[in-house]
């Protein structure tokens, strides 16, 4: 038998099919690690599928079954239509939940940031709902590897707080969603 349609069942249910041409094409992967760091306490699932050029919404996360078939008709995706809507959300960030933090003491902040094809430049913080940006630049990245990093920060004084981050790519695009961290000091 020779495959023509590659079906990914998820923990949740959720089953997701595709033209197996396209995921060859497309250079898909199935992750459970980055950088050699396992993903599932970063992005809280043990794999993922990734479809460079693809929406997001094609991505399968925690896949527990993938099966091969030989089809009359390949499933249909539906062409990515530019309609000013960035459903890529690239460049991509995310961060490491951060919990109650002993005041007196400074609070580091972990995280991943990737674009597929780009390289991560930079990544940019800040504590006052984006009034003000901190960027650290992320030499040596690379446009093939995923970037870890990581923000030590001295909290002036106990209280709430809420750290929001994004990354930046070489061409200065900033990530559409920042990713948020809401934390105590005590």
């Amino acid at each position: 038998m020779k495959a023509n349609t590659v079906v990914f069942t998820s923990a949740d249910g959720r089953v997701q099919e595709f033209p197996l041409a396209l995921l060859l094409e497309k250079g898909a992967v199935i992750a459970s690690h980055v950088n050699g760091e396992g993903i599932a306490g970063v992005m809280g699932a043990a794999n993922q599928l990734w479809i460079p050029d693809l929406p997001a919404k094609y991505f399968v996360r925690d896949i527990v079954k993938i099966d091969f078939e030989q089809r009359d008709e390949e499933p249909a995706i539906a062409p990515f239509v530019d309609d000013g809507t960035d459903y890529t959300n690239l460049p991509n960030i995310g961060a490491d939940q951060v919990h109650a933090h002993p005041f007196g003491e400074p609070v580091t902040f972990r995280g991943w940031a990737h674009d597929f094809g780009k390289r991560i430049v930079a990544i940019e913080f800040t504590l006052d709902s984006g009034q003000t940006w901190t960027r650290c630049p992320t030499d040596g990245a690379t446009s093939e590897r995923w970037v870890r990093w990581e923000f030590t920060w001295d909290p002036p004084q106990p209280g709430d707080y809420r750290l929001q981050v994004r990354s930046v790519n070489e061409d200065q695009r900033k990530s559409p969603l920042s990713a948020a961290v809401c934390f105590a000091v005590a």
